[in-house]
């Protein structure tokens, strides 16, 4: 089983996801956000390289993979096998720029 590390910038917009689904939606949408990022957490646990390769962070250093949390959201993350660490990078919201994606994920 691979270890998941969430950065700094991951957690952050993890919580944020969570606050703007209380305050937006009820407090029954957010649960059902948190449950759904806790199950994929789970599954990156055991089958790390499951998500699809992010077509936009495509020659990035690193092979980007996302998951959908729904419609909306995305959780963006690579995989280190040396350390066997799934490392998530981002929840990204799909309605915003593709560029900003690429520019938060430069190194």
């Amino acid at each position: 089983m691979a270890t998941v590390v969430w950065t700094d910038k991951a957690k952050l917009a993890r919580r944020k996801l969570y606050v703007e689904g209380v305050v937006n939606f009820g407090i029954a949408t957010a649960l059902k956000i948190a449950y759904r990022i806790e199950s994929i957490t789970g599954e990156l646990e055991c089958s790390p390289e499951s998500g699809y390769q992010e077509p936009l962070l495509m020659g990035q250093g690193f092979i980007y993979r996302a998951r959908h949390i729904n419609r909306r959201f995305k959780i963006i993350y690579w995989f280190n096998k040396a350390d066997n660490m799934v490392v998530i990078e981002d929840i990204w919201d799909t309605r915003r720029a593709p560029q900003n994606l690429i520019a938060g994920m430069k190194r």
